[in-house]
């Protein structure tokens, strides 16, 4: 199973820029950038409802 979404973010982690990513992954850069900020919102949701309220 594959996830762009993670994939865009882990490559441009790794330093590669949004155009290079969107040339390995066959699309633009911004398109690139796009999945990379929805993985970025999918976790910090996640992260946001396994959080306990401390106050």
């Amino acid at each position: 199973m594959s996830d762009d979404e993670y994939d865009a973010w882990q490559m441009h982690s790794s330093g590669e820029s949004w155009d290079q990513i969107g040339i390995e992954m066959g699309c633009s850069g911004a398109a690139a950038q796009s999945l990379a900020c929805a993985y970025e919102r999918r976790t910090d949701a996640a992260a946001q409802e396994a959080q306990n309220i401390l106050f």
